[in-house]
């Protein structure tokens, strides 16, 4: 479980208006663009390259059907079409800026400000309205609310709704220990649902689940509960998991569902948006790669498969946010990993303004040091993950730092003042596991060090570079564009270049007025860099759909903007 005071862990996912367009869904090009960016965290938009073998026929028919018949008797010559080569992707290590102790880190940028939620630990005094006493330490966690209008300077609303420390002048908005629920609180997230008012905003979280609703559930839906949230007790305090939902219309006054969304063991910090493609919300959560094993071997709450498990990501979806589908497992300990590193949180997000471009922040444990970083996941359709190559985007820090124990993401990936991109962090002074958590009680390793609360900062857009150390080509998939001009954010050395020749979908040529030889020179460090032809920004594309093809040498490419 993941422990500490302010640490934010509701994730709010800022979606789009679903279409309530029932035809049917083609694939192929051109391609529909949901923004005016196009980013590069997957090869989502870059063509895989064709080829065709020129046979020597004098007869145009015989050229075209060679193939097709085996007929090679003139020989062939292999010839590449948009084939894509010299260019690779690679992730950019953020720099991580610490807030003030107790500082609130933004999670989404709605309704003209930025909103957060956030944990606050239980009152130490005795409240003879909760049943906290009831619950294990890590899932008494309550959730409040703070607002801001710069991201930097926040307010913390005097709410009124839960008594804490004998008062109710505090922000709270949920508490998981009140009206004799000993469900707690523990790893949730909260998402706007663009397909509801009443139950605009949606919370998932980790709580207690009894007996009588494990079996209703069971009942209800026969096999799908994850046998391994039943657990024995631990310190005397039930350990037995699911994910419950609560709901809102204003992020501030919370109702809870009557059942669980699903019985998962899936102790991490959980995710959930509304897919506007697929029309289903989707949860991410945490799973294990494990082993059936033989049942008579152990009790039915046995933890046997902790020690073989492999903690993973996983992902579960709904039509109604009211029963979850079996989660399943989407990403986990790859053939080129080590071993003993595992996955612990997805910290799943979108780029901002892109709500197609999906990305993860997860953190990766690596036991034998009992820490780790964070690396970056990337999806071109938000349900197939690959790690981008490039290393930890977050690392942890030095022993003895604030962070040199491990780090995780929290929340969304949003855009700041400053030309920046931000997503919160939380780091630990001593590793996972170490029995030091409470600060006021360490005495071993590093004694009164406190963990950090912060922002892992990029510069806009440069999250990750298509990068070209020598000389490449690609080209783009076929599109309409947004916008007559573009213009990139890149960097290119003195001693290189980026050029671009733009094609009509369908042609074998490229327009006139944009080919590759009177592309303007591109040279420098800049986020939005013009791209001209012979002095002219206009791309003479008269609405109709074209490809962009790309030449290459020293430069890092991170993004063409459209406008």
């Amino acid at each position: 479980m993941l422990y500490g005071h302010y640490i934010i862990n509701i994730i709010l996912s800022l979606v789009y208006s679903a279409s309530a367009d029932t035809q049917p869904v083609y694939y192929g090009e051109p391609v529909k663009l949901k923004s005016n960016h196009i980013y590069f965290t997957s090869w989502k938009y870059i063509r895989q390259g064709s080829f065709r073998w020129d046979v020597q026929f004098d007869d145009d028919e015989k050229n075209q059907t060679a193939w097709l018949k085996g007929d090679s008797s003139s020989g062939a010559e292999f010839q590449p079409v948009d084939m894509p080569f010299g260019i690779r992707l690679v992730a950019q290590q953020a720099k991580k800026v610490p807030l003030k102790p107790g500082q609130i880190s933004a999670q989404v940028y709605h309704e003209g400000k930025y909103k957060a939620w956030y944990t606050i630990g239980p009152c130490p005094d005795p409240e003879p309205f909760s049943t906290k006493d009831q619950i294990i330490p890590g899932n008494r966690s309550h959730v409040a609310y703070a607002e801001s209008k710069d991201g930097e300077n926040w307010e913390l609303p005097e709410i009124g709704i839960y008594e804490y420390a004998g008062n109710k002048k505090n922000n709270i908005v949920f508490r998981g220990d009140v009206d004799g629920s000993t469900r707690g609180y523990h790893g949730g997230s909260v998402f706007i649902d663009p397909t509801s008012e009443d139950e605009h905003y949606k919370m998932i979280y980790l709580g207690n689940i009894t007996d009588e609703e494990w079996e209703e559930f069971e009942r209800k839906y026969p096999g799908e509960a994850d046998t391994m949230a039943r657990r024995p007790d631990v310190g005397g305090y039930r350990c037995v998991s699911a994910v419950f939902g609560a709901v809102s219309p204003d992020g501030i006054h919370w109702k809870s569902l009557p059942e669980p969304l699903m019985i998962q063991h899936a102790d991490t910090l959980n995710t959930c948006y509304y897919d506007v493609d697929r029309k289903q919300y989707v949860a991410y959560v945490r799973t294990w790669q494990v082993n059936q094993r033989v049942t008579e071997y152990g009790a039915p709450d046995s933890t046997s498969w902790i020690t073989v498990g492999r903690r993973s990501i996983g992902r579960a979806v709904s039509d109604d946010f009211r029963h979850f589908t079996k989660a399943e497992v989407v990403f986990t300990t790859q053939a080129d990993m080590s071993p003993s590193h595992v996955w612990y949180t997805n910290c799943k997000t979108t780029l901002p303004g892109c709500p197609d471009n999906h990305v993860m922040f997860p953190w990766l444990w690596e036991l034998e040091s009992d820490g780790g970083s964070v690396w970056l996941l990337s999806s071109s359709d938000g349900w197939n993950w690959s790690r981008v190559p490039g290393g930890p985007v977050v690392p942890a820090g030095n022993p003895g730092e604030s962070d040199g124990g491990h780090v995780v993401c929290v929340g969304n990936l949003l855009e700041f003042p400053g030309n920046r991109w931000c997503l919160s962090y939380n780091g630990s002074s001593i590793p996972h596991k170490y029995p030091g958590r409470d600060i006021n009680q360490r005495k071993g390793l590093f004694p009164g060090l406190k963990g950090v609360s912060g922002m892992a900062a990029w510069t806009k857009g440069r999250l990750v570079a298509l990068e070209c150390e020598e000389m490449g080509e690609f080209a783009t998939v076929a599109f309409i564009p947004p916008g007559d001009k573009i213009r990139l954010n890149a960097v290119v050395k003195p001693t290189g270049y980026i050029k671009i020749a733009v094609r009509p979908y369908g042609s074998h040529d490229d327009l006139a007025e944009c080919t590759f030889d009177n592309t303007d020179r591109l040279v420098g460090d800049e986020l939005e860099m013009p791209v001209k032809w012979n002095g002219e920004s206009i791309i003479p594309h008269e609405g109709k759909p074209i490809i962009l093809r790309f030449k290459l040498k020293q430069c890092k490419l991170f993004c063409i903007e459209f406008y």
